[in-house]
């Protein structure tokens, strides 16, 4: 098999839980080097998170751990120790990447942040993850997913144009650690970057990666809304009411819900067609997109009463060969069974200590010449402390000595 498109780059990874490793797993997936550091003892929390299989906690049967830290090396090192900081700088001076989420100011109070670590490896990318950046005034605030995504204000828009009492109907959280999945991405791509500028000037670059950015990232057309609109304009209304505001994405069924999406002429042509082209829809009160957003509830009752009488698979399938944007919404038992998944092995089976194969999410993009493949599972804690360790010249002795002092 060919190699893959990063395997030339060696990655360092100082971080816990989603963010950092989902960073480090993108580009670990493509080929990359990754060694990763966890605490001596514990290790990452993301072991104890699950879920676990038969509900039975193990932190090598964790399917959180697994899936984010596939193709990695793994060790264990005290850096707060003055023998783990050197180990930590030997690592440091023949690796490309350095990824952390430490809090913002702890490496560097350790003798091992960027300008410190630049010195050693003035070729160094380093990419430094926190909920709010390393400056600013809420640098030192704790923050965690469900604060960044707030934060971030997509919970603002959870759910989006549904809500019809404010007073009623708070802002949601989207399932899972979405707003660390998204910094995670949003770091890796910002490397990326720092490596092709590594490429035209030979020089590292600094990184720092605000979670809250990120997930703000998510709804940036809502910006240049609320700051270009007068305060009564449609759009500024809407971001300061949250109240549903023309057409809602979701839409219950006969047996369910579908989300369609038709703002466009085009596809509002395929949603008549869809329904059979009734009068109703005829009417001129609907010929143009401003027509049918101010009398959005009139074509809402109308389509509701359609849908209703018609299944997800029905409407679904009848949609997309009219090229009308619609999907079922599912559930996770019906998203692991989806034909086009299956048809596109998107799922990868991965096997788990005491839990045999277990499918995971595969690649999220595929390349022909470099492709994406799962070399080895997750590591065991500390499973490459010996492997790692005596490339750097450690003896048995001077591992066993460091271990028994809780340095590694």
């Amino acid at each position: 098999m060919s190699e893959g498109a990063l395997s030339d780059l060696k990655i360092v990874e100082l971080a816990e839980m989603v963010a950092g490793p989902f960073c480090t797993k993108v580009m670990a997936d493509l080929g990359a080097e990754v060694i990763k550091i966890e605490k001596p003892g514990n290790g990452d929390p993301a072991r104890q998170r699950g879920p676990f299989p038969h509900d039975e906690p193990h932190p090598d049967r964790s399917a959180l751990f697994l899936y984010l830290n596939t193709n990695k090396r793994g060790i264990t090192l005290d850096i707060h120790q003055p023998a783990g900081a050197e180990l930590f700088r030997a690592l440091v001076k023949d690796t490309d990447i350095v990824v952390e989420a430490q809090p913002p100011g702890t490496l560097a109070a350790l003798g091992l942040g960027y300008e410190q670590l630049r010195a050693l490896n003035p070729r160094l990318i380093m990419a430094a993850i926190s909920p709010f950046g390393q400056s600013g005034p809420y640098k030192d605030y704790k923050a965690y997913d469900l604060n960044c995504y707030h934060f971030g204000v997509v919970g603002y828009e959870t759910p989006f144009n549904q809500v019809t009492d404010p007073a009623t109907q708070p802002p949601l959280k989207a399932a899972g650690e979405q707003a660390d999945f998204l910094t995670g991405w949003t770091t890796a791509a910002a490397i990326m970057c720092a490596v092709h500028w590594r490429h035209l000037t030979g020089e590292g670059q600094f990184i720092d990666q605000a979670a809250i950015e990120a997930v703000a990232n998510m709804i940036r057309p809502n910006y240049p809304f609320y700051y270009a609109e007068p305060p009564d304009g449609p759009n500024r209304q809407r971001l300061s009411r949250r109240q549903e505001w023309g057409l809602p994405w979701v839409w219950p069924c006969r047996d369910g819900y579908v989300a369609i999406l038709a703002l466009t002429d085009k596809h509002w042509e395929a949603l008549k067609a869809l329904l059979g082209h009734p009068d109703w829809m005829e009417d001129e009160l609907f010929k143009s997109p401003l027509g049918r957003l101010m009398h959005a509830d009139v074509i809402k009752s109308l389509l509701e009463s359609w849908l209703k009488e018609h299944d997800r698979r029905e409407i679904y399938q009848r949609g997309q060969a009219l090229h009308l944007p619609v999907f079922p919404v599912q559930d996770l038992a019906e998203v692991m069974a989806t034909p086009q998944f299956h048809a596109r092995q998107f799922f990868v089976p991965q096997e788990i200590p005491g839990a045999g194969a277990v499918p995971l999410p595969g690649p999220p993009f595929k390349m022909s010449l470099t492709p994406w493949s799962l070399r080895r599972p997750a590591p065991r804690l500390g499973q490459h402390n010996a492997e790692v360790y005596s490339a750097l010249g450690l003896s048995p002795a001077d591992m066993a000595r460091l271990q028994q002092e809780g340095v590694i």
